[in-house]
């Protein structure tokens, strides 16, 4: 049930773009924070190493999906038999 509902997040995520407007938004915190003070750029920080890790979380997830899987039984020889 726990399992279910992280998933329905992540999927509501992933439709409402959050990654994209967390990384957005912790950039411009970023360059806020160059001109007032340096405690405003640490907070905003953790916007965009959210936005990265649904990003790379999302790219694992297309390559899991895109995997060949090989049959290796018929690319190496049969086993010679002994007589």
């Amino acid at each position: 049930m726990f399992i279910k509902k992280i998933k329905d997040f992540y999927r509501l995520l992933k439709e409402k773009k959050v990654d994209d407007i967390l990384i957005s938004v912790g950039i411009l915190g970023i360059l806020v924070g160059f001109v007032f003070s340096p405690s405003i750029r640490e907070i905003a920080v953790w916007p965009v190493l959210l936005g990265i890790c649904i990003k790379l979380y999302d790219f694992t997830e297309d390559i899991e999906r895109n995997i060949i899987p090989y049959n290796f039984n018929n690319l190496l020889p049969p086993p010679k038999k002994k007589d």
